[in-house]
């Protein structure tokens, strides 16, 4: 299992749940990002971030998604940190997500 978290920073994820895909994939297969086929020949990539997309108060939204990319199984599980799974195997430790605070615009 790699050490690293998918996406994360001090204060929570910080990319696509798309783009974490692509890295927790390329990372287990030890290649370039560039070199794996575009997600979107399997999955839409605006769908699978709309379904973890905070909620309309901030909070996260939590869930699991499961399917095949590149002749891997995935699981996208997403609650109060985001984990992603190639074959079963997590792919790294888990990435916790920030909520978003703002306040919507009058």
């Amino acid at each position: 299992m790699n050490n690293t978290s998918i996406g994360s920073t001090d204060n929570g994820f910080d990319e696509s749940v798309s783009i974490a895909v692509i890295t927790a994939v390329s990372t287990r297969r030890g290649v370039a990002p560039t070199e794996l086929p575009p997600l979107y020949e399997w999955i839409d990539p605006d769908a699978l971030d709309a379904l973890f997309e905070p909620t309309r108060r901030g909070g996260p939204r939590c869930g699991e998604l499961e399917f095949t990319y590149d002749g891997h199984d995935i699981t996208v599980t997403h609650g109060d940190c985001l984990e992603i799974a190639i074959d079963g195997t997590l792919a790294a430790e888990p990435a916790r997500v920030a909520a978003d605070t703002s306040q919507p615009e009058a």
